[in-house]
């Protein structure tokens, strides 16, 4: 008997444990995780006997959020009547991804020769931080300047600049005025001047060098050089042309005693006046229009058909843009041209210069340009007129109808083409007074009248520019 309860103490303390073994279960999970902030998180866990699957029964409880970096804990509880199983985890949210370093400018810097290197910015971002410039660390080495970053998880990143100590580029030149020059035969070149600039070495004007072959006793194109090396021996050359050319003489106009009135600047609200004015007296005249003929485009067809003469005087009347190039002059002329064109259906090729062919004003745009321009317009088919009696309205007598008066009448000659210069721009209503008393006076004295055409003989000044 003894015997057999020995044996039956054995069994049990055998089976039992296996029983336990096999009818309860355990949590099983992994006791540490990690990863990636952002990253999804799937829990791995399970419970089961070989007798049942007990893992739909876990309970768990977590506080993990994979957006932000840290180390959070999982508990799972499985309740089975008076039994209670637990167990815990821990998950590790981790940043392992290095941030980025932008470098404004170039990431090859050129620099002049024994000049510092002037930062032109950075810019340093992590994909969980944010903005992170504020932590760069810059060391500047000789040839190189390195920036150093590293995130709140000390991931870490290095970006070079190389800094190149060169100057290959080359100084400039400026020339004060025109870099094509008139001066007459037997005068004297006056530089206008210039300036040398360079990248590195700042203003070297006083290291241009200044060369030129100008024979001012013989007529023709000449150069003027110009010369400049910097620091790093880059070099720059540029031109002038200096073209000499003969003085233009004057031109007084074939003595025929008639006379050629001319209005410029117009036309205007004036310019009705005048024309009811020349048709009562039965005068043809001449009208150097401006732009104005786009708001009295009427008047101006009016006075083209009373067989009144048209001509252009610029479109814009300005004197620093018409008198800066020939190419500016021409652009202007071939606008009023199109103008008159567009109203009146014919081309018109009589012109007066803005300040006539002698004036000077010209000087302060381009030197020489008015002796390039009288020749030109011939060349592409224009005549122009300029006047040999000034009725001065358009100076100090502007507002004084007799003196504009005495101004024409002790003026004309019968020796001579007397071209008239009036205008009918705003403001001239004096000029519009005198002028009955100065077609009276013309008419009582044997003078006649005509409007210029192309087979008048042109009046002109000498050029003094």
């Amino acid at each position: 008997m003894k015997r057999v309860l020995e044996i039956l103490i054995v069994l049990l303390s055998i089976s039992i444990p296996i029983l336990v073994i096999f009818t309860i279960p355990n949590i099983v999970v992994d006791k540490k995780v990690v990863i990636n902030y952002n990253e999804d998180f799937v829990d791995k866990y399970y419970s089961k006997t070989i007798f049942k699957d007990y893992t739909d029964d876990i309970i768990v409880s977590s506080n993990v959020d994979t957006s932000k970096v840290g180390k959070y804990l999982v508990n799972y509880k499985l309740k089975l009547g008076i039994i209670t199983i637990s167990t815990k985890k821990y998950v590790e949210v981790v940043d392992t991804k290095s941030p980025i370093i932008t470098l404004s400018g170039n990431k090859d810097a050129i620099v002049c020769p024994n000049c510092s290197y002037i930062e032109e910015g950075y810019i340093a971002s992590d994909e969980y931080d944010g903005d992170i410039t504020d932590k760069v660390e810059v060391i500047e080495e000789k040839d190189k300047i390195i920036y150093r970053v590293s995130d709140s998880s000390n991931n870490k990143i290095e970006v070079v600049r190389n800094i190149i100590y060169e100057d290959k580029e080359n100084p400039s030149i400026t020339l004060n005025g025109n870099e094509e020059l008139y001066i007459y035969k037997d005068s004297n070149y006056e530089e206008l001047g210039y300036n040398a600039y360079d990248n590195c070495d700042g203003n070297i004007t006083d290291k241009v060098v200044v060369t030129n072959n100008i024979n001012s006793s013989i007529v023709g194109n000449y150069e003027v050089i110009y010369s400049v090396s910097d620091s790093s021996n880059n070099t720059v050359t540029v031109k002038r042309i200096v073209k000499v050319i003969n003085r233009k003489t004057y031109n007084y106009g074939s003595g025929n005693g008639k006379i050629y009135l001319t209005f410029d600047d117009g036309p205007s609200y004036l310019t009705s006046r005048i024309l009811d004015m020349l048709d009562k007296e039965g005068v043809k005249a001449t009208f150097f229009v401006t732009s104005n003929v786009n708001s009295y485009s009427t008047t101006l067809l009016r006075a083209y058909n009373s067989n009144h003469t048209i001509g252009l005087h610029t479109y814009s009347h300005d004197y620093s843009y018409v008198y800066s190039s020939t190419y500016n002059y021409f652009s202007d002329l071939e606008r009023i041209s199109n103008a008159v064109y567009n109203i009146t259906g014919k081309r018109s090729n009589i012109i007066r210069f803005p300040g006539g062919s002698s004036n000077v004003v010209s000087r302060r745009y381009n030197v020489g340009i008015m002796s390039v321009l009288t020749d030109e317009v011939v060349n592409r088919g224009y005549n122009y007129f300029d006047w040999n009696v000034d009725s001065n309205d358009a100076g100090g007598d502007s507002k004084n109808s007799y003196n504009i008066y005495l101004n024409v009448v002790n003026n004309l000659s019968y020796n001579k083409a007397n071209v008239v210069l009036m205008h009918d721009s705003p403001g001239h209503e004096a000029t519009v007074e005198a002028l009955e008393k100065i077609i009276r006076y013309a008419k009582d004295n044997g003078y006649i009248f005509s409007n210029l055409t192309e087979d008048t003989t042109p009046v002109r000044h000498g050029v003094n520019n």
